[in-house]
């Protein structure tokens, strides 16, 4: 089963589907638009165990409807129940992936600069849902109702990725996806936002700390890289505060921190005004090569190559002439 999904995924051709964590074999349906957008039905069992960790390429988005589906990620064991949504940002380090034959899934990838697209130019979202989505590996539990919207969304993604005959495919489905977001922030929203006093007051603690936690991070994070900053604004102890990011995110600290400066440091490589040296200068790095050398760890790219790559992605829907423009202003 592993060689099977790594000859789909090291070898992909024009026209080939989008690499994803499930077998051909299991997924029921489906609609993509090559290296843009991918949504699936999953049903069935499999299990794969990789020799290296695999970065997913794209955003992925996971639904579980049924069943449980255990997974190694970033070199720790997880276990997704059903009516949970699980979030696999393009930082996450996949080594192994298991579920039965009672399992149940909707799942969608979509090019990160997609997700990038819709939180910089259409941004109505609480900060701290772009913090979960960005950093976090989701796994909250989910109301029958919530289960059945997100699922509602995927599959209109499915039908109308299905429709090869639509002029504006990668509009509309960009539209489709834009909504899924949209009702999992109403989701998380109405579970940890604070848009009466009542529910200010009943939030618990550690989900207000995290909240503060990421306001902080996006206002000093350029320049402030130390856990003791944070913890002591936040007037609380450094275990603590590193206790609650993995208790709500699943990843340490420092992982959220340093895919933060890797999100920062790729818009930034987008901007062809900036050198690589001023990108390093605006993120405090001590020169570029200590830049460098960060880029790569996260990525698996040096920021040359990841500025030579962006001319090859789907960026956004912006018109074509301003996308052009960009792409004449890198070569």
């Amino acid at each position: 089963m592993g060689d099977k999904f790594t000859k789909m995924s090291e070898k992909r051709q024009k026209g080939a589907l989008p690499a994803i964590l499930f077998s051909e074999k299991n997924v029921h349906k489906k609609g993509y638009i090559d290296d843009y957008i991918f949504a699936a039905e999953i049903k069935g069992e499999d299990h794969i165990i990789w020799a290296k960790p695999r970065k997913p390429k794209y955003h992925l988005v996971i639904i579980v409807i049924e069943g449980e589906i255990n997974m190694v990620i970033n070199g720790e064991k997880f276990r997704f129940g059903k009516r949970t949504y699980i979030n696999l940002p393009t930082w996450s380090d996949i080594y192994e992936i298991k579920y039965g034959k009672g399992f149940h899934a909707m799942t969608t990838a979509t090019d990160r600069n997609v997700v990038e697209d819709i939180f910089r130019n259409r941004n109505p979202f609480p900060p701290d849902f772009k913090f979960r989505i960005d950093h976090g590996l989701g796994g909250q539990i989910m109301e029958k109702n919530d289960l059945d919207i997100l699922c509602k969304d995927i599959r209109n993604m499915i039908d109308s990725l299905s429709n090869r005959n639509h002029h504006f495919a990668e509009e509309i489905n960009y539209a489709y996806f834009y909504i899924l977001l949209t009702d999992m922030a109403d989701m998380v929203w109405r579970k940890y936002g604070r848009y009466t006093p009542m529910r200010h007051s009943e939030m618990r603690r550690a989900d207000g700390i995290l909240k503060e936690f990421s306001e902080l991070l996006v206002q000093n994070i350029k320049t402030e890289t130390s856990v003791g900053f944070y913890a002591e604004k936040l007037c609380i102890s450094k275990q603590y505060l590193s206790l609650i990011v993995k208790e709500k995110l699943h990843v340490t600290i420092g992982t959220v921190m340093a895919s933060m400066r890797i999100e920062i440091a790729a818009r930034l490589l987008r901007d062809p005004e900036l050198t690589i040296q001023q990108v390093a200068e605006e993120l405090s790095f001590s020169d570029q090569s200590s830049f460098g050398k960060f880029f790569r760890k996260h990525t698996g790219l040096s920021p040359l190559k990841y500025r030579q790559n962006i001319r090859k992605t789907l960026l956004t829907l912006r018109p074509k002439d301003v996308m052009n423009k960009e792409i004449r202003d890198f070569a």
